[in-house]
């Protein structure tokens, strides 16, 4: 694989996991039985329910360096380095990925960094499904650059399967949403 196209691919794993707690909560989480939980199970989905959680926050952290969030480091890869117009892909969500004040500070204090912050309880937190939905538009325009990008198509299984995701990402409900669904249904 040429070097374009493995960073491309690169670039899609790490979009791919912006969705591990989504994909946690959709297709693992519900079918957790509650007898298993009481044999000591409990502890181990807690940790697994955590590491996706983690995973995702450092995901969409990523891709916010990515986009200018900070000054890169040799060796980062960014948006500029593939001549991506990055004010056409971020579009309607402003002027950075994250936001600077709420949601950056939040996942370098709650998530990236070992702080006296550092927690996973709701409250107070910044909401990983809402980010996902309000950036749903910008992965897609930016996979859709990287694949014009990819002049060798040799990342075209890692964008497909970006792709993929992202267009079942649109379709995953906050938790909000889902009690709403349960409430409607009663």
């Amino acid at each position: 694989m040429d070097k374009r196209s493995a960073q491309i691919a690169t670039i899609c794993e790490c979009i791919d996991h912006c969705f591990a707690y989504a994909m946690w909560c959709e297709d693992f989480a519900p079918y957790l039985d509650p007898d298993d939980m009481i044999w000591g199970l409990d502890r181990a989905a807690d940790l697994l329910s955590d590491a996706s959680r983690l995973q995702s926050f450092l995901a969409l952290r990523k891709l916010d360096d990515f986009f200018g969030g900070v000054r890169p480091k040799p060796g980062d890869l960014t948006a500029s380095d593939f001549g991506i117009d990055v004010p056409a892909v971020l579009g309607e969500v402003g002027n950075t990925f994250l936001s600077k004040v709420d949601e950056r500070e939040k996942i370098n204090k709650g998530v990236a960094h070992l702080t006296e912050d550092l927690s996973l309880d709701d409250v107070g937190e910044v909401d990983l499904h809402q980010i996902l939905k309000r950036t749903m538009p910008v992965l897609t325009r930016l996979v859709a650059e990287l694949r014009k990008l990819d002049t060798a198509q040799e990342a075209t299984y890692w964008l497909d399967r970006t792709n993929d995701l992202i267009e079942r990402g649109k379709n995953i409900k906050t938790p909000e949403e889902k009690l709403a669904d349960q409430t409607h249904a009663e």
